[in-house]
C-alpha cells in the first residue's frame, strides 16, 4: 500500500479527484437543496389546504352538536320528543309529534349540508326515526344505526363516534333528552367531509383521505392497508419538515401531510407522488443522477488519457528495469511518443547493452568459483564419515565378533561404492536411503538390541532428486549425540511427506533419544549456529544447509524441533526443481 501511494498514477488520480469531487458535490447539493425547497413549499401548501378544510369541518361538526343540544332542551321540538316517549306508536298524539319533528328536521337540514340525516332513537321500546322518507334511505339508516344504538356498551353519548360498514363509514353523534330514554342524533357520511378536498385538479397527483385515530381509512382510497400503516408510522416520526416521506408497496416515493379534527376522532391526510411533485423540475431531477455519472465519465477519460501519454510509457520503462533486475539482459524498449520518454528509453537500451556485456564476463567467473566451492564443500563431508566408520571397525575388532565384522564389511563396501559416485551433482532419494541404511546397519552391529531404525518412503518419491549426503549428516549426529545413556531402545525414523501446496516434499528425521539442550535448539531454530564446529549442528549440518542454499536458494529449508516426549525432529523441505541461478540471485 505504501508503494501504491507513491506511484504517479495514484497521485495524478487523487489530485484530479480532489479538484473535481468538491465541484461535483456542490452541484449535487445545489440540485438536492432546490428539490427539497420544492418539496417543502408544495407540502406546506397542501398542509394549509387540509388544515383549512379540517377547521371548516370542525366548525360544521360543532354547529351540528349545538343544534342537537337545542333539540334536547329549549327547542320547540323538546315537547314532541317527550310525547314520543310517552305515547304508543298507534296513538294520534304520537303520530302528530313524529310528523312535527320530521318537518322540523327537514327544514333545518338545509342549513347543515354535511349531515346525512337527523334521527331520534327511543330506547324503550327500541325505535329509530330518521328525517328521510324514501324506503331505500330508511333501510340504509336502519342498517347503519340499529346495532350501534341498541348496544349500550358500544354507543357513545355526547361525543362523536365512528361507525364502519361494508359500504361506507359514518360519523355519529347522539345527545340524551334529559332523563328520558330518548336520544337525538346526527349521522354524517365520511365521504361528505372529504369531497371538497377531492375536488383538487386531477393532474396535481394529490390524493386525500380521512383516517380514524386508530389508523383505519374512512374514505375511498387507492392505498393499501400497509400503505396507510406506513403513512401513519412516518407521520408520527419527529421532524422539522412540513411533510413526511414514505414508499408505497409499488416502490414509488410519496410525500404526506396531515391535519387532525378537533371535534371528531379522525384526521385528514393528503399525499402526493414525488415524481408528480417534481415533474416541473425535469432538469433538476436528471441532474441528480447525471452529475455523478458525468463526473465518473470525466475521471475515466482523464485516466485513459493519462495512461496513454504518461503512465503506459513509464510502466514499460519500469517493466524493463524489473526484467533486468531478474537477469533478462536482452530486453529492449520501443521508442516513446514524447521527446522526454524517447530520451529515457534510448538511454535505457544503451545501458542494458553495456550491462549485458559486463554480465557475461562476471557470470563466467562466478560460475567457476561456485563450482570449485561446491566440490570443496562436498569433500569436507567425506572425511567426517570416514573417521566414524574406522571407529566402528576398531570397536568390532576389539570385541572379536568376526561374523559382525563380515556384515560390517559388506555394508561398508556398499558405502564406499556409494562414495565413489558421490561426486555427482544429484542422486535419487532411494540411493541416499540405501546409503543411510548401510550406515545404520553398521551402527546396529555395534549397538545390538539398543538401536533400531524405520524408513517410510512412498514409492512416488523413490526417484526424487537431491544433493548427495543431504540426510546422512543428520543421521550421523543422531547416532553419535542422541543415543540415550539408559538401557532402552533408541529408534531413528525417516519419513517423506508431501508439502501442503504440492510444491515438493519434506524429509522428516525423528528419534526418541536425549534431544538437544534448549539453548542449542534455539540456536539451530534461529540459524545462529550456522558456522563450523563439532557437535550437533556443527560442520556437517552447516555444510548441508550451505549446499542446499547454493542449489535451491531460499526455497529449501531445514527445521529443528523437540520431539514428544523426547528426542529431536528435523524437517528438510525441498522444492520440486532446483534454482537455475543458485542461491545468489544477483549472479
Amino acid at each position: 500500500m505504501v508503494r501504491k501511494k507513491r506511484t504517479l498514477r495514484y497521485k495524478f488520480i487523487i489530485g484530479f479527484i480532489i479538484v473535481t469531487v468538491p465541484l461535483i458535490l456542490f452541484l449535487f447539493y445545489n440540485n438536492y437543496y432546490a428539490m427539497n425547497v420544492v418539496r417543502e413549499q408544495v407540502s406546506q401548501s397542501n398542509s394549509n389546504l387540509i388544515s383549512t378544510q379540517a377547521a371548516k369541518q370542525d366548525i360544521a361538526l360543532g354547529q351540528t352538536v349545538s343544534y342537537l343540544l337545542k333539540q334536547t332542551a329549549s327547542n320547540p321540538s323538546y315537547p314532541n320528543l317527550l310525547t314520543l316517549s310517552s305515547y304508543p306508536e298507534e296513538s294520534g298524539d304520537y303520530f302528530f309529534a313524529k310528523q312535527s319533528l320530521l318537518n322540523s328536521f327537514d327544514q333545518d337540514q338545509g342549513s347543515y349540508k354535511e349531515v346525512d340525516t337527523f334521527f331520534v332513537y327511543l330506547d324503550k321500546p327500541s325505535r329509530l326515526i330518521t328525517s328521510q322518507r324514501s324506503y331505500g334511505e330508511i333501510e340504509r339508516y336502519h342498517h347503519v344505526l340499529d346495532e350501534y344504538l341498541s348496544n349500550t356498551k358500544l354507543r357513545q353519548v355526547h361525543a362523536w363516534d365512528i361507525i364502519q360498514t361494508e359500504d361506507a363509514n359514518y360519523f355519529v353523534r347522539i345527545e340524551r333528552v334529559a332523563d328520558a330514554a330518548i336520544f337525538v342524533g346526527a349521522l354524517i357520511k365520511a365521504e361528505t367531509l372529504i369531497d371538497e378536498l377531492n375536488a383538487a385538479p386531477l393532474d396535481s397527483g394529490l390524493e386525500e383521505l380521512l383516517v380514524s385515530n386508530a389508523g383505519v381509512p374512512l374514505t375511498a382510497t387507492t392505498l393499501t392497508d400497509e400503505d396507510v400503516a406506513n403513512i401513519e408510522h412516518s407521520l408520527k416520526k419527529p421532524g422539522s419538515e412540513a411533510y413526511r416521506k414514505f414508499n408505497r408497496e409499488s416502490g414509488l416515493g410519496y410525500l404526506a401531510v396531515s391535519a387532525a379534527f378537533a371535534q371528531a376522532p379522525a384526521h385528514m391526510i393528503a399525499i402526493v407522488p414525488e415524481n408528480s411533485l417534481l415533474k416541473q423540475l425535469f432538469y433538476f431531477q436528471w441532474a441528480i443522477y447525471l452529475i455523478p455519472v458525468l463526473g465518473l465519465i470525466v475521471i475515466v477519460f482523464y485516466s485513459i488519457f493519462l495512461k496513454r501519454t504518461l503512465l503506459k510509457p513509464m510502466q514499460a520503462l519500469m517493466s524493463g528495469m524489473r526484467r533486468i533486475m531478474h537477469g533478462d539482459l536482452s530486453v529492449r524498449l520501443k521508442e516513446g511518443s514524447s521527446f522526454e520518454f524517447a530520451f529515457l528509453i534510448d538511454t535505457f537500451n544503451g545501458m542494458a547493452g553495456q550491462i549485458s556485456r559486463l554480465k557475461i564476463d562476471v557470470y563466467e567467473g562466478m560460475l567457476k568459483k561456485q563450482e570449485a566451492e561446491f566440490k570443496h564443500l562436498q569433500a569436507q563431508i567425506n572425511p567426517h564419515f570416514y573417521l566414524n566408520s574406522l571407529n566402528i571397525i576398531y570397536s568390532l575388532s576389539s570385541l572379536r565378533k568376526n561374523d559382525l565384522v563380515e556384515k560390517m564389511t559388506e555394508h561398508l563396501a556398499d558405502y564406499f561404492r556409494f562414495i565413489t559416485r558421490a561426486h555427482r551433482e544429484t542422486i535419487t532419494l532411494s540411493e541416499e536411503i540405501d546409503h543411510i541404511s548401510n550406515y545404520l546397519e553398521i551402527q546396529k552391529l555395534r549397538f545390538p538390541d539398543k538401536l533400531a531404525f524405520e524408513v517410510d518412503i512412498p514409492g512416488s518419491y523413490a526417484e526424487y532428486p537431491l544433493p548427495p549426503l543431504t540426510i546422512q549428516p543428520f543421521i550421523e549426529n543422531a547416532v553419535i549425540h542422541g543415543m540415550p545413556e539408559e538401557e532402552r531402545l533408541y529408534v531413528i525414523s525417516i519419513a517423506v511427506n508431501p508439502l501442503p501446496n504440492g510444491g515438493g516434499c519434506e524429509i522428516v528425521i525423528a528419534d526418541n533419544g536425549r534431544g538437544l539442550p534448549p539453548d542449542k535448539l534455539r540456536q539451530l531454530q534461529t540459524g545462529a549456529s550456522e558456522s563450523g564446529g563439532e557437535g550437533a549442528g556443527g560442520l556437517g549440518i552447516w555444510n548441508v544447509k550451505r549446499r542446499l542454499g547454493m542449489i535451491y536458494g531460499d526455497r529449501a529449508e531445514v527445521r529443528f524441533s523437540a520431539g514428544e516426549p523426547a528426542g529431536t525432529v528435523i524437517g528438510i523441505r525441498l522444492p520440486v526443481e532446483r534454482d537455475n541461478e543458485g542461491g545468489d540471485s544477483d549472479v
